[in-house]
C-alpha cells in the first residue's frame, strides 16, 4: 500500500485538490432554493423553472430526474434523457423513501464525478501530452477552470458538464495514439461517438475530426474512408433511437403540454394572454434565425458577431460582468451585450486572446494543437459563422476553451531557452487565474447565495 501511495501520490495530490474543489461548489449550489426545490409544493416545472437562473443555463435535468420527462430537444440532444432515467427511478425511490426530492442530490453527484474526471483529463494532458511540470500542469488546470463558463459546468446542472470530460478523453486518447505513432482504434472512437453525440449532436465532429488527425498520413485514403464509414453503425443505432422516442415518448410528451396549456387557458385569462404573446414571439425569434432546422436553432442574424465575440465568446465566457450578473437573456432579464464597468477587464480579455494566439503560433507545427484548434475552430463556425445559439452563447465556453490552456502550454514551452520572458507569461496566467477566480467566484457566491 505504500509503494502504491508513493508511485501514485502526484495523482492523488491533484485528485484530492479538485475533489475539494469540486465538492465546495457542489455544496455552494445545494443551498440555492434548497426548501422550494427539496420539498416543492407545486409541480417539478413550476418548481425549477420559475425559479432557476443562471446565465443561459436551463434546469431540464433537475425536472427530469424529479419525475422522468423527455424534455431535452430531441434534435439536439437524442440520448440525453435516457441517460437521466435510472437517476430518475432512484429519486422515486428515495422520494418514497424519505418524502424528500432529492434530485438535487442526485445531479450534484453526477456532477462531482463528471467535473472530478475532466480535472483529471485536462491535468493529464498538460503532464503527459505536453510533457509539462506538475507546477504548470496544475496551474494550467486551475487557469482553465478560472474560465467563468467553465467553472458554472462543475455545479451547475447542464449537459456541459457530462460533454466536457467526453471531449477531453476524446483529445486525451487521440493524443497518445498521435505520441505513439498509432492510430485510434474503432474500439476507443465509436463508444466515444455513440456516448458523446447521444449527449450532443454536434460533439460527433469533434470526435471525428479528432480521429482523422490520427489517420491521416498514416494509412491510405481508401482505407480511411472505409474506417469512418463504420461510423455508420453507432450513428444508424442513434437515429433509430431518435425516431422511436419521437413517434412515442415526444409525442406523448406534446400531448400531455397540450392539455395542460388548454386547460390552464380555461380557468386563467391572464395566462391565456401570456401564451398566446409567447407563441407571437417564438414566430417572430423563427423568423429571424438564418437557418431553420431544429439541431440548430437560435441562428439569430440580428446580433453583431463582433461585439458578441468582444463582449460574450471572449467576454462574458472567460470574466462574469458586474452588470446582470448570470441573467438570462433569454428571459429577457438582461441584454444580449453587456459592456464591462471596469476598462481592465477589457485588458485582461486581450491578454487572454493575445496568449492563445500566440500559443497556437508556438505549436503551429503540432498535429495535437491542429486538432484541439480543428475542435476550436467547428464552434467558432456554429456561433461566430451562423450566431448559433448568439443570445448566450458564453455558455457554450466549455466546449471549446480547452484549447486555451493547451496552446498556453506550446507557448511556455517554446520559450523555455528565454528564462525572463517564460516567467513572465508563467506570473501572467498566473495572475490571470487568481484573478478570475477571485471576481468569477464572488459574483457566483453573490448570485447563488442570496
Amino acid at each position: 500500500m505504500k509503494q502504491l501511495l508513493t508511485k501514485h501520490r502526484e495523482t492523488l495530490l491533484v485528485a484530492l485538490l479538485g475533489f475539494v474543489i469540486v465538492v465546495a461548489l457542489n455544496i455552494m449550489m445545494l443551498q440555492y432554493h434548497y426548501a422550494p426545490w427539496t420539498n416543492p409544493k407545486v409541480g417539478f416545472w413550476s418548481a425549477f423553472w420559475n425559479r432557476f437562473e443562471v446565465s443561459g443555463f436551463d434546469p431540464y435535468t433537475y425536472i427530469v430526474v424529479s419525475k422522468w420527462r423527455p424534455l431535452y430537444v430531441l434534435s439536439r440532444h437524442p440520448l440525453l434523457a435516457g441517460m437521466m432515467w435510472p437517476l430518475s427511478q432512484l429519486n422515486g425511490w428515495l422520494m418514497e423513501e424519505t418524502g424528500v426530492n432529492c434530485a438535487i442530490f442526485i445531479v450534484g453527484v453526477m456532477l462531482v464525478a463528471c467535473s472530478l474526471a475532466a480535472w483529471m483529463l485536462m491535468y493529464r494532458i498538460q503532464r503527459k501530452l505536453l510533457g509539462m511540470s506538475v507546477k504548470i500542469s496544475l496551474l494550467l488546470t486551475l487557469y482553465f477552470y478560472s474560465f467563468s463558463h467553465v467553472m458554472l459546468t462543475i455545479f451547475v446542472e447542464d449537459h456541459m458538464a457530462i460533454t466536457l470530460p467526453l471531449l477531453l478523453l476524446t483529445i486525451y486518447l487521440a493524443g497518445r495514439a498521435l505520441q505513439k505513432g498509432k492510430t485510434m482504434p474503432l474500439w476507443q472512437s465509436l463508444p466515444l461517438l455513440f456516448i458523446s453525440t447521444g449527449v450532443t449532436t454536434t460533439n460527433c465532429v469533434k470526435i471525428g475530426l479528432a480521429d482523422l488527425f490520427t489517420q491521416w498520413g498514416k494509412k491510405p485514403f481508401s482505407k480511411i474512408v472505409l474506417h469512418f464509414l463504420v461510423y455508420l453503425i453507432p450513428l444508424a443505432v442513434i437515429g433509430a433511437l431518435y425516431f422511436y422516442q419521437e413517434d412515442s415518448t415526444q409525442m406523448e410528451e406534446q400531448r400531455n403540454i397540450e392539455r395542460t396549456v388548454n386547460k390552464r387557458m380555461e380557468r386563467d385569462s391572464v395566462f391565456a394572454e401570456k401564451w398566446k404573446k409567447q407563441q407571437l414571439d417564438n414566430q417572430k425569434h423563427k423568423e429571424q434565425q438564418l437557418i431553420h432546422l431544429s439541431f440548430v436553432t437560435n441562428t439569430d442574424y440580428k446580433i453583431d458577431r463582433l461585439p458578441s465575440l468582444v463582449e460574450n465568446i471572449f467576454g462574458e465566457g472567460f470574466i462574469l460582468h458586474n452588470r446582470y450578473p448570470l441573467r438570462d437573456a433569454n428571459k429577457d432579464h438582461r441584454p444580449v451585450l453587456v459592456r464591462y464597468k471596469y476598462w481592465w477587464n477589457y485588458a485582461f480579455e486581450a491578454v487572454i486572446v493575445l496568449l492563445f494566439a500566440a500559443g497556437v503560433w508556438c505549436g503551429r507545427k503540432k498535429r495535437l494543437m491542429w486538432m484541439v484548434m480543428s475542435m476550436f475552430l467547428f464552434d467558432m463556425l456554429l456561433h461566430v459563422g451562423l450566431n448559433f445559439a448568439s443570445a448566450d452563447v458564453y455558455i457554450m465556453t466549455a466546449h471549446w476553451a480547452f484549447v486555451i490552456p493547451i496552446a498556453v502550454a506550446y507557448l511556455i514551452k517554446e520559450t523555455a531557452s528565454m528564462p525572463k520572458f517564460n516567467m513572465a507569461i508563467v506570473c501572467a496566467v498566473l495572475f490571470l487565474t487568481l484573478y478570475m477566480w477571485g471576481h468569477n467566484l464572488q459574483i457566483i457566491i453573490q448570485h447563488i447565495i442570496r
